[in-house]
């Protein structure tokens, strides 16, 4: 049986980075996502009011200013190692980025739902 000598098989260091970079945007997006979820006003739901339960119509202090800041980390950290993977990309059919790509569009857009 013939070995075959493979020179792609090892990490170099810059595609080490380009994926904890990329680990780390995702685990800021999904902490974005729980503080969202648990900072928001609640819904005014019928029930709610029927049963008079107290509902919160305002963020929890605090946590829209952190929101943001976990938000646009989460893009400025997803543009950098966009940037990255396309400055170490050799080929125009090296990886695309895709998850790069949607992570920065997500965070984007809850910016913008908690902004407008």
């Amino acid at each position: 049986m013939m070995k075959i000598n493979r020179r792609h098989s090892a990490l170099d260091p810059l595609s080490m980075l380009i994926r904890v970079v990329n680990l780390l945007c995702w685990l800021l997006f999904f902490i974005a996502l729980g503080v969202f979820h648990y900072g928001r006003p609640e819904i005014d739901y019928g029930v709610l009011r029927h049963m008079d339960i107290a509902i919160r119509s305002e963020w929890l202090d605090g946590t829209q200013p952190f929101l943001y800041l976990l938000l646009l980390g989460c893009a400025l950290l997803s543009i950098t190692a966009f940037y990255l993977l396309k400055r170490r990309s050799r080929r125009q059919g090296d990886h695309r980025g895709y998850n790069l790509v949607s992570v920065l569009a997500f965070s984007v857009g809850l910016l913008l739902l908690i902004t407008l």
